[in-house]
């Protein structure tokens, strides 16, 4: 059986919707239509571009002073270049056992730093917490009640563990669901295990899912965990 194709595939995923057989296209709607078209194409391009140019550019300002001194002038991309290089060795370190002592080393001397080891140990925890098995928590999408009982929105779970409440032990969630049109911010938010669902929809779709503000939505089935295939809710 041939799977139906996505109205959006010929789009890249777009909201770019086709002409109307039966209406009339004018020269006002012609010129907006494109334009709005190539405003959605080239604002992701844009802001790529520019966060691509401010790492670059930020990178390479670090090593004016050793590209001045090894060849007499500022070098524009040597500071990149070794910044790639000084990733490189530090994954090689990270894989040898001498290696690992001295950046043990180096791991307490900054966390005794004033001012210097907060940044450094939540930047650390934070890295840790999307590598290896902890990044596992993060792959999986649920939905919590939120701002009242009968609503609901899209989060990650993070995690899950027991405390003790007024009415006995329980199992607890905790979930963080970023907010629209910026997902990098949100609220972290701790649940009764049975009040979170699961669904069946990707990290992917969940954050294009948030980042349009519902515009861009998979089958409105898969946001809730589908019927017959147990409890939506996570035991």
């Amino acid at each position: 059986m041939t799977k139906a194709r996505d109205s959006l595939d010929d789009t890249l995923g777009f909201l770019v919707s086709p002409p109307s057989p039966d209406r009339k296209l004018t020269i006002m709607g012609f010129l907006r239509s494109r334009f709005l078209a190539g405003a959605m194409v080239s604002l992701p391009l844009v802001v790529t571009v520019f966060f691509g140019r401010f790492m670059f550019n930020l990178l390479d300002r670090w090593s004016y002073p050793i590209s001045a001194y090894l060849f007499g002038r500022p070098v524009y991309g040597v500071g990149a270049g070794l910044a790639i290089v000084l990733v490189f060795m530090l994954g090689v370190l990270a894989h040898n056992v001498l290696g690992r002592r001295l950046l043990r080393i180096g791991d307490r001397i900054l966390g005794k730093v004033p001012v210097l080891r907060a940044v450094y140990t939540g930047t650390r925890e934070v890295t840790r917490a999307f590598s290896g098995d902890r990044a596992k928590n993060f792959r999986r999408v649920v939905l919590v009640p939120f701002p009242v009982e009968d609503a609901y929105v899209v989060g990650f779970l993070t995690g899950e563990f027991d405390v003790d409440a007024p009415g006995g032990r329980r199992r607890v969630a905790s979930v963080f669901f970023p907010t629209t049109p910026n997902p990098t911010t949100g609220f972290y938010i701790i649940y009764p295990i049975d009040k979170v669902l699961s669904s069946d929809l990707t990290v992917e779709e969940a954050v294009r899912l948030v980042i349009s503000g519902g515009l861009v939505a998979p089958d409105p089935r898969r946001i809730f965990h589908p019927p017959g295939t147990g409890d939506p809710a996570l035991r």
